[in-house]
């Protein structure tokens, strides 16, 4: 059987030879060469998952990649904990794909690093939508999210927002510690919460003229930094904001001196 899958192989690897550029093989978990050194680490909890979902799927959900090296043997590049998790859950065959042609050890290392490195983000309103969506505790079990995620899900709490997709464009400020420590006093000064992590959502039609006013800054104070001339913004804010504060104060002792002369004409 074996053997009759391995021929079938072949012949589809000829087929996408030009349009794929890794081989497929049927391999035994344990003639697989794991790292000596692998950056990516997972959690006892998270492996223990992994292992009884392959137990539970009978085999690999996702295809490790491989290297043939020059014995003969294949390295594992990306997948070691698959294929690690497959030998503790008894897998006898697992499918692969091999890099089709000769890597050099940098670019064996930079694939290595790139499969671990190049991963997208969950977000975070609709991952725990998804989880409360499933029902079934079994499904539950087998979605793989660990107690610390399943725990920091529970906390989030977020207001509804009625478009699906919101057009927007994003601004990114990097600070020293001590510019962040300046940008903390000066947000609090004007009544403005801040916190590591926060999010400010504004609308669109205003980021043009903010970003002109960004461009100004930097031109007038001659300033290079975005950053540098978003801290020179807030500065300029508080002295506008010192000058409405003083006005007002003079409004309201002006105001109860204009009312006693007008109730003496």
């Amino acid at each position: 059987m074996a053997e009759e899958i391995r021929e079938v192989l072949n012949l589809l690897n000829e087929k996408l030879a030009g349009l794929f550029p890794y081989r497929l093989e049927m391999v035994t978990p344990g003639e697989l060469k794991l790292l000596e050194k692998n950056a990516r680490y997972m959690r006892a909890e998270q492996f223990q998952s992994l292992v009884e979902n392959i137990t539970k799927d009978g085999n690999l959900s996702s295809l490790p990649l491989c290297y043939r090296e020059k014995d003969g043997k294949l390295r594992v590049l990306s997948g070691n904990h698959r294929v690690q998790a497959g030998r503790q859950a008894g897998v006898e065959q697992v499918l692969v794909m091999v890099v089709g042609d000769e890597k050099d050890a940098d670019e064996r290392l930079a694939i290595q690093l790139s499969h671990n490195a190049i991963a997208g983000q969950d977000d975070l309103v609709i991952l725990k939508n998804l989880w409360e969506s499933i029902q079934n505790v079994q499904a539950k079990l087998y979605a793989g999210l660990d107690s610390e995620t399943i725990k920091s899900l529970e906390g989030i709490q977020f207001a509804a927002i009625a478009e699906q997709r919101l057009n927007y464009k994003m601004a990114n400020f990097v600070f020293l510690p001590e510019e962040l420590e300046n940008l903390d006093q000066l947000l609090k000064e004007i009544a403005v919460v801040f916190a590591a992590d926060v999010v400010y959502l504004a609308s669109l039609n205003i980021y043009d003229a903010f970003f002109e006013l960004i461009v100004q800054i930097k031109k007038h104070c001659q300033i290079k930094n975005s950053a540098a001339a978003f801290l020179k913004l807030m500065e300029l804010a508080m002295i506008g904001l010192e000058k409405l504060k003083k006005e007002e104060a003079l409004q309201d002792v002006e105001s109860p001196h204009q009312e006693a002369c007008h109730g003496l004409a």
